[in-house]
């Protein structure tokens, strides 16, 4: 999600008013911690509402964080979940956590293989290329469409372009905002486009990979992989503040989305310019509460995935730039060393999130942020500048 949106902002303009919207104006809610809240009470209780509040104050719209570590969890929240109805961002709010879609679309992949008796796949499921379950009609167009595995796409080791880097992806999103994409139609954004590099060789992060393990789940399963995540993630797990579009309808206290069109520092609403979600690399909207849930039975509490699925998810590949891939899920903050931070991060127009967990310090870090950051502005520079800060404050 690049720079090429701002070429075409003008197109945007026209097109914006007239298509029916997915996220509709902000209401007011408030949803309370499901625990008692002792944020007050935390030693860093003053340094991290100074944080939140010092880059609200830079021009980040609004933000939800948590924070937990060796003295407790602290909540806290600031600035507008809907800035044309003023309405506050709070703890509990809605937002779009992006790709963050993908590490629950990883841990699907091994609770079906959990529930190998029923789903009929196992753990080499992996190893398997992914031609045996997609036709040749769609794999034969897609770079090492033929060879590649289940695994080398949870892990994007497959050299398959990023359909959302195309231009006339961009161009299509804006005439068509909140068009409902099929995965066969996004395909087509990247059929017959050069592999980046031999499958295996390196790493390089790609949407696509993640919309075809939702095709291969879907085609092994016999099932809707959007169906799946309910049964085996959000249901067991009761996250009910948790969502994904198009495929639930989303909230009314879901929060706008909001982004620097022009690098002047005046944010725009671009809340219903949909890049794809539902296709197993976004999509998902939730809260700092639910998000703490999964993370908590994923890595935490270890109560999601057996031991040898977490095992396996947990084998990080090639690094890619500040990043390592695993089974769909990413290893970040890589040159802090032991300090690194595993879970997934989420960009998308309008919304950022992370959800990260540092082993080796004991805590647990969660955002929303309704402003795209992927952007050529000055506050993409804000935002590096707070998860910087937000680092050194919860590591120290």
């Amino acid at each position: 999600m690049k720079y090429l949106f701002l070429l075409f902002a003008a197109i945007l303009l026209m097109n914006f008013g007239c298509k029916k919207a997915q996220v509709v104006a902000t209401e007011a809610v408030t949803i309370p911690a499901p625990w008692t809240d002792t944020s007050t009470v935390h030693p860093k209780n003053a340094a991290f509402r100074s944080l939140i509040e010092k880059y609200r104050a830079k021009g980040l719209p609004g933000i939800s964080l948590l924070v937990t570590d060796a003295s407790g969890t602290w909540i806290g929240a600031t600035g507008k979940a809907d800035i044309e109805r003023n309405i506050p961002f709070t703890t509990g709010q809605v937002s779009k956590s992006a790709s963050i879609t993908k590490l629950f679309m990883g841990t699907l992949v091994f609770k079906i293989i959990e529930d190998s008796a029923r789903t009929g796949v196992g753990y080499s499921w992996l190893q398997q290329p992914i031609s045996r379950y997609l036709p040749t009609a769609i794999t034969s167009k897609i770079a090492n469409g033929s060879v590649v595995t289940l695994g080398q796409c949870l892990k994007h080791e497959t050299g398959i372009p990023d359909l959302i880097e195309e231009s006339k992806f961009y161009l299509a999103v804006l005439n068509h905002p909140n068009r409902k994409w099929k995965p066969e139609e996004l395909l087509e954004f990247i059929y017959n486009k050069p592999a980046l590099f031999a499958p295996g060789d390196t790493a390089i992060y790609s949407n696509t990979n993640t919309t075809l393990v939702a095709m291969v789940i879907e085609a092994a399963t016999g099932k809707k992989h959007a169906d799946l995540l309910r049964q085996y993630i959000l249901q067991p797990l009761n996250l009910k503040n948790t969502y994904y579009q198009p495929h639930d309808e989303l909230p009314t206290h879901a929060a706008q989305g909001y982004y620097d069109l022009y690098n002047n520092q005046t944010i725009l609403n671009v809340s219903n310019l949909v890049t794809g979600s539902g296709n197993g690399y976004g999509g998902m909207y939730s809260n700092i509460f639910d998000l703490k849930v999964f993370i908590e039975a994923l890595l935490i509490n270890k109560t999601l995935l057996s031991a040898r699925s977490l095992t396996t998810m947990q084998t990080y590949g090639k690094q890619d730039g500040p990043n390592e891939y695993g089974y769909g899920i990413m290893k970040k903050f890589v040159s802090r060393g032991a300090n690194a931070g595993i879970g997934h991060s989420g960009r998308d127009l309008g919304y950022s999130a992370n959800l990260f967990h540092f082993p080796a310090r004991g805590v647990t870090h969660i955002f929303f942020i309704n402003y795209g950051t992927d952007a050529a502005s000055t506050l993409r520079d804000v935002f590096n500048a707070f998860q910087e800060e937000l680092l050194n404050l919860t590591l120290q």
